[in-house]
């Protein structure tokens, strides 16, 4: 996993324009981006916990599950806990 920066988040909620890709696309979505990519890992759900990474590309958060090989250089914000719209 990159570790261009960590930092931890007590909480991130996620709203907006929601996309689910497979892991093999969020990765072409990070190498589109000209600056090291923020990218938010964290689990969300009730009895059944899935992890999940994401990152914005134009104003859309693309998500995939599961962890994704990111970049060197890649600012990932550990999140203690994720919610995804209300």
């Amino acid at each position: 996993m990159g570790c261009g920066m960590a930092v931890d988040a007590n909480r991130v909620i996620a709203g907006g324009v929601l996309v689910f890709v497979e892991p093999e696309t969020f990765r072409k979505f990070l190498e589109l981006k000209e600056r090291p990519p923020l990218v938010i890992v964290g689990e969300t759900g009730g009895f059944r916990k899935v992890e999940l990474t994401m990152t914005t590309y134009d104003g859309t958060l693309i998500i995939t599950r599961g962890e994704v090989e990111l970049p060197e250089t890649a600012i990932v914000v550990n999140a203690k806990e994720l919610s995804l719209g209300k």
